[in-house]
């Protein structure tokens, strides 16, 4: 079960790259929500990811981190299925400016959910020394970079097959 915590930590990790690497112009170019959203959510998200993280380094449980965590991995996959049904497949914004928004992206999303909602409720103990905790958290970072990459190939795949028809 401690891979459950691996795939949550990999949402939580992207929640905090966000920041850094977000595409804030895109989002508000949607059209679909208020900019007072638009500017909470750049901040929320990311507090939310460093918050996870600091609960797990801590050797903290944070239930209600991992609750809160759960509902904004659902939030954001919801929102990219409306954005995807509203707008078709415009750049979501997500970690760039360039990648479409996609079924692939939302199921990513969703699926963070349901692991965050599985810490939230003790799936996965939190490992008793920091080294564990450590090497767990080099291990989400690399699952969120194969989950990026997997859903940018997805993504140019898809937008390719479309072409060549």
């Amino acid at each position: 079960m401690i891979l459950v915590a691996d795939v949550a930590l990999a949402g939580a990790l992207l929640l905090v790259a966000a920041a850094f690497l977000g595409a804030g112009e895109v989002t508000r170019a949607h059209g679909l929500l208020p900019a007072w959203a638009l500017r909470a959510a750049a901040v929320a998200g990311p507090v939310l990811g460093v918050a996870v993280v600091a609960c797990w380094l801590g050797g903290d449980p944070g239930r209600y981190v991992w609750a809160a965590a759960a509902v904004w991995h659902a939030l954001l996959a919801g929102y990219l299925l409306i954005l995807l049904r509203a707008r078709g497949r415009v750049p979501c914004g997500c970690l760039d400016a360039v990648t479409p928004v996609s079924p692939a992206k939302a199921g990513l999303g969703a699926g963070w959910a349901v692991a965050s909602a599985a810490m939230a409720a003790g799936a996965a103990p939190v490992p008793e020394t920091v080294t564990v905790r450590l090497l767990h958290l080099a291990l989400a970072g690399f699952a969120a970079l194969l989950a990026v990459v997997a859903a940018s190939v997805l993504a140019v795949s898809s937008s390719s097959q479309r072409r060549t028809r």
